[in-house]
């Protein structure tokens, strides 16, 4: 398990991209297999033949519907059309960076790369579903979860203060890519934070929810440091009453005056970025141009154009429809990406999965029992729920360290619901024979 989260953490250090197309702007750009997929898959098979529960639960709540929507995929690839030639303006663009960009659209090949990141993503959901049966392993993949979180700032702090660079990615890439995934990480950790009993315990959780708060910071992206504030919100609101106590008051004082700090020393920076250097409002309308094209796409093509080719058919149609500067980037909100690339039925079965998720994560954020599952199960949950703002906001959802991220915090909260099952069918069970 240890392995396996270090390993998300950097993603790309420890994988190997079949049928690599690198240069055509898509989340996934090949068939990505690495470190991380072998320790999932390796606690996969381990789970099968000794199962950490009862029973290994083969199908957990979200398969239906996880696989309704990956039914859709399918189906939206079968009718991609095939390779298309790539416009000569893209060429000279990307020849004018001096990059050799391909001669063709590969519509039929790119589908494979996101489902089969669908597939992965399945396999650590199950995996942490059933890994996640006792209170001793739920700390395992939080003590390896919260040792990514260090190890990230720990790279990030470096990036700034050895190196130099003024907005950090980190090891994920791009600055709103890891201000995002330690905004689901912190939120995360605060929550433990106020669960735990001791101040070493808690103080333990607390100074890995500011290092995240610090990676976020070094980021300076919008949309993941005000994800983070609503997540501490959502985490006091769920699980400061339930562990009413002087240790948490105390955690909450301290915490608001290191995070008073950090926002007083970087104050020039954040005003900079936030009212000076770019234009909120006009970048969100422009972005908005790329809404348009999935609309217009899901109008031409019933079922989509297929995963991935949102920026195939931008260069080829769409994008000189909707009056965009420069074509090709797909769509930023996670909804409309799925609008276009799988149209209404797809879009449909991607909200499903989501409704379904939420049926069973919010009951966990108004719940008053205290058991570490219960914590957990609210922490992941407002985790997953402010990773989706940016989510509507950024590329964040489809890239695989996020997303693997998110099916690990599902496979918590579903992990919990079973337990939540079995405690009120023991109560209800336990009622009825006092009865008799």
């Amino acid at each position: 398990m240890a392995v396996m989260c270090f390993a998300l953490c950097y993603p790309g250090t420890f994988d190997v991209n079949f049928l690599s197309r690198e240069v055509y702007r898509t989340s996934s750009r090949g068939i990505e297999l690495g470190l991380f997929d072998i320790c999932s898959i390796s606690l996969l098979i381990i789970l099968i033949f000794q199962p950490n529960g009862k029973r290994f639960i083969w199908f957990p709540p979200l398969t239906i519907v996880y696989g309704f929507y990956i039914l859709m995929t399918l189906f939206s690839w079968a009718l991609t059309s095939g390779d298309i030639p790539v416009p000569g303006a893209a060429i000279d663009m990307y020849a004018n960076r001096g990059v050799v960009f391909y001669s063709l659209f590969e519509t039929s090949l790119y589908p494979l790369f996101e489902l089969v990141k669908l597939l992965r993503g399945g396999i650590v959901f199950l995996m942490v579903v059933n890994y996640v049966q006792t209170e001793e392993h739920l700390k395992t993949l939080i003590a390896c979860l919260m040792m990514g979180a260090i190890l990230i700032t720990i790279d990030a702090l470096g990036d700034r203060y050895i190196d130099g660079h003024h907005r950090i990615s980190g090891t994920m890439g791009h600055p709103n890519s890891l201000g995002t995934f330690m905004a689901m990480l912190g939120t995360l950790m605060f929550g433990f934070a106020l669960f735990r009993e001791t101040f070493f315990s808690s103080g333990t959780f607390g100074i890995t929810t500011a290092a995240c708060l610090a990676s976020v910071f070094l980021t300076i992206s919008r949309g993941a440091l005000s994800a983070f504030i609503m997540g501490i919100w959502i985490d006091v609101s769920a699980l400061f009453h339930r562990y009413l106590n002087a240790k948490n008051f105390t955690i909450l004082f301290c915490g608001s005056v290191m995070a008073l700090g950090l926002f007083y020393a970087a104050a020039d920076t954040i005003t900079a970025r936030f009212l000076g250097q770019q234009d909120a409002v006009s970048d969100i309308q422009y972005r908005g141009l790329y809404n348009d094209e999935a609309r217009l796409m899901a109008a031409d093509h019933p079922f989509g154009v297929g995963l991935g080719n949102f920026s195939a058919y931008s260069w080829i149609k769409y994008g000189q429809k909707v009056g965009l500067h420069v074509y090709g980037t797909q769509a930023h909100n996670v909804w409309f990406l799925t609008l276009g690339e799988l149209g209404y039925p797809g879009l449909i079965a991607f909200i499903a999965y989501w409704l379904r998720f939420l049926s069973i994560g919010l009951p966990f954020l108004f719940c008053r029992r205290k058991s570490m599952f219960y914590a957990a199960a609210a922490a992941a949950t407002a985790a997953i729920m402010i990773g989706h703002i940016q989510f509507m906001l950024q590329l964040s959802y489809r890239q695989t360290p996020i997303y693997m991220l998110s099916k690990i915090l599902m496979g918590i909260v579903v992990a919990a619901w079973y337990i939540d099952r079995d405690i009120r069918r023991e109560e209800k069970q336990l009622r009825a024979a006092q009865r008799k």
